[in-house]
């Protein structure tokens, strides 16, 4: 006799009964322990985390996006959403600036011009007259 593993079953189980009580559990374990139904699962718990990511890289938080959404799921989505952005540090002097900063707050270097300047042009721009 094949049992259905629902809340109505349940509802009419007799509780009174020890085998119907224990081919509804066996009936159950059988339905949860189905590798489809975990298939599934898991399916949904990545789309989640990669749909959480995806919201959460224009702010700088993708992996904030991806694990909020892989635990929650759309929660994880409003979640990350309404967070704040990530504070912009200055490659200098390592201050907290503002994510949309243009210039440092603390020793004013111009972000753009910082950026696209490689460690070479850095280098030779110094002042060399203070050593070698």
């Amino acid at each position: 006799m094949a049992l259905e593993c629902s809340f109505s079953a349940l509802a009419r189980l007799d509780t009174t009964d020890v085998e119907a009580v224990q081919a509804m559990l066996e009936s159950c374990t059988r339905t949860l322990l189905d590798p489809s139904l975990w298939e599934w699962l898991t399916v949904l718990t990545l789309l989640c985390a990669v749909i959480g990511a995806l919201i959460g890289r224009p702010k700088g938080r993708w992996l904030a996006g991806f694990v909020w959404g892989a635990a929650l799921g759309p929660i994880g989505w409003i979640i990350i959403a309404a967070s704040r952005r990530e504070p912009r540090l200055c490659p200098e002097c390592g201050r907290k600036n503002p994510p949309d900063a243009k210039v440092c707050h603390g020793c004013g270097i111009h972000f753009g011009k910082y950026a696209s300047q490689t460690t070479r042009s850095r280098l030779k721009s110094q002042d060399r007259s203070r050593g070698w």
